[in-house]
């Protein structure tokens, strides 16, 4: 279905981005960026910073399941 047809076209969303800085943990072996950044929704970014450190102080740090990359898809509209 071409774009310019879509029965919704008019519908508008909205979403609050937040870049938060974090270690990232790669892998189960402890590989991880120390200075990792992060594009999450406004209402995730709390949780998703509190749960990423705590699996970072592990002995061993270990990735958390929510830091993965935020895919935002969008259409300019130009009338």
């Amino acid at each position: 279905m071409e774009l310019c047809r879509y029965p919704n076209a008019e519908n508008v969303r909205t979403f609050h981005i937040r870049a938060i800085q974090i270690p990232i943990v790669y892998n189960r072996y402890g590989d991880y960026d120390p200075n990792g950044m992060l594009y999450v929704l406004e209402e995730d970014a709390e949780k998703i910073q509190k749960e990423a450190r705590k699996k970072f102080e592990m002995d061993i740090p270990q990735p958390y399941k929510e830091v993965r990359p935020l895919v935002i898809r969008a259409n300019r509209w130009i009338r």
